[in-house]
């Protein structure tokens, strides 16, 4: 995975608060405690005064502790495995402070409703700050390094995207209950939606080698498959369209663009877990392949979307994608024109793009990506196109 591990965030998010004490001391409550916070080692045997660590020492038994004893708890919260490398590291630093097992205990009330509330509309995340500065006392008396810590734990919460994404219908389509053709499904397995109608999208699931896409509705969680070429974000506007400054794209931000067409959310198919490491050779990649993309889009003339864009692992693999994909390195992307013209966009871009493409019509998309310096030229060529993946 190009991102950080959420393990090695939380490691880093505890030592800054912790602090790291090679030498056993007593802590408030008057506990042998050594490294960041450590009060029994890994193999369960009490830390004693008289203890002496060495820094890389103390950086293993913290890892090995929250893996052992924390993350066995964690990984069991509503939602969990939807959470980015960031809040997750956030709840291990928190359970770090209070304990593994506050879920749905007495006193943690407003953190496990928000976990547990989120996990069906990530909108409901955006109260977690207020949560956590609830947990900012050690008996009655408040502590100012826990206000700082918390204050800290809640900007890093509040770095991922909490609104929900609005898509408007570019033609009458439906709402299904599978990704299929609806002929094959009952009268209560679809709904109708006209041109114009605009939906409230709390969580987008990609579904490899198809146009469809799951859909959880904000507010009320209803999970829907939708035809992606059917619908536009709502904040698409390209008369506003601008190339990012050169301070960088920013990944938080699913509004914002890495090219002049190309926004990040549709990049990260609107999932925040999929932001590449800041100057990584996949963030570098992405750019390349998204200025390529700028260059298709201007030279076709009309709109083009994205159905799958950037997804490392182990999300590929989590989705469905197939293993080594160049999805993974931020190389690929299958994309389809706006207006339906599948077939027509097919023919006109086959001679124009050198490099991996595949035809994946049926499915409503095109894949192309940057394998052997691939890249977009104006003028027609026939030449092979290289055996493509998803």
């Amino acid at each position: 995975m190009s991102n950080q591990t959420a393990l090695d965030l939380a490691c880093e998010l505890i030592e800054s608060f912790e602090g790291e004490e090679h030498e056993a001391y007593l802590d408030p409550t008057g506990v042998p405690t050594i490294c960041s916070g450590i009060t029994r080692y890994p193999s369960g045997i009490p830390v004693r005064l008289g203890d002496v660590c060495t820094d890389g020492v103390c950086k293993g038994y913290l890892r090995e502790c929250l893996k052992t004893e924390h993350l066995p708890e964690l990984e069991i919260l509503p939602g969990w495995e939807t959470l980015s490398a960031a809040r997750q590291a956030v709840l291990m630093s928190f359970a770090w402070s209070v304990g593994a097992n506050f879920y749905d205990e007495l006193g943690f009330e407003d953190v496990s409703r928000v976990l547990k509330d989120g996990a069906m509309d990530p909108g409901i995340y955006r109260d977690m700050r207020k949560a956590l500065n609830k947990h900012v006392c050690a008996g009655n008396q408040k502590l100012l390094g826990l206000v700082r810590r918390r204050r800290h734990e809640a900007d890093v919460w509040d770095m991922e995207h909490n609104d929900a994404i609005e898509f408007v219908a570019a033609q009458g389509t439906l709402l299904k209950k599978a990704a299929i053709e609806s002929i094959y499904l009952s009268n209560d397995g679809k709904q109708g939606m006209d041109h114009g109608d605009v939906i409230e999208v709390a969580r987008l699931e990609e579904i490899p080698c198809s146009s469809h896409a799951w859909v959880t509705l904000s507010g009320s969680g209803e999970r829907w498959a939708i035809y992606l070429p059917h619908w536009l974000p709502k904040s698409v506007n390209e008369s506003l369209r601008a190339v990012e400054s050169s301070s960088g794209v920013d990944w938080n931000d699913f509004n914002s663009y890495v090219g002049m067409y190309i926004t990040v959310g549709e990049v990260l198919q609107y999932d925040s877990r999929r932001k590449p490491r800041p100057g990584s050779k996949e963030e570098s990649e992405l750019i390349k392949l998204c200025a390529e993309f700028d260059r298709i889009r201007i030279a076709w003339g009309d709109g083009i979307g994205v159905a799958s864009g950037y997804r490392p692992e182990p999300i590929n693999t989590q989705v469905g994608g197939v293993k080594g994909s160049l999805h993974t390195k931020g190389m690929a992307l299958d994309v389809y024109p706006s207006n339906g013209k599948v077939d027509k966009f097919y023919k006109w871009l086959k001679p124009r793009w050198c490099g991996g493409f595949g035809d994946g019509r049926k499915r409503g998309f095109i894949h192309i990506d940057t394998r052997d310096q691939g890249h977009f030229t104006s003028r027609p060529e026939v030449r092979p196109a290289a055996q493509w993946d998803y």
